[in-house]
């Protein structure tokens, strides 16, 4: 544990004086290199666009979810029609 702890600050330490040294690019000054700004930005990219296609997905299968229990109900009546019952009609979708 220890040694982890002491190979992270050895990290860190490096990176924070590459940064001072100006090695690597760090534009808006927050000690957070460019390249991690960057793909952090791309990451949260990625998540908006995965969570709206979720969003849809979910929408489409409301919809298929209500059209199979609508064929369940249809598959009720050909079977009734099979054992010779009289047609009911549509249900009205007025109220």
């Amino acid at each position: 544990m220890t040694i982890f702890i002491i190979a992270l600050l050895l990290v860190v330490g490096t990176i924070f004086f590459f940064i001072k040294a100006g090695k690597i690019e760090d534009k808006d000054g927050n000690n957070i290199p460019d390249v991690i700004d960057e793909k952090v930005e791309k990451v949260k990219e990625v998540v908006e666009e995965t969570k709206s296609r979720v969003k849809r997905v979910k929408e489409e299968v409301a919809d298929v979810v209500e059209a199979v229990k609508e064929a369940v109900e249809q598959s009720k009546d050909v079977v009734e029609a099979a054992k010779g019952k009289n047609r009911r009609g549509r249900k009205s979708t007025k109220k």
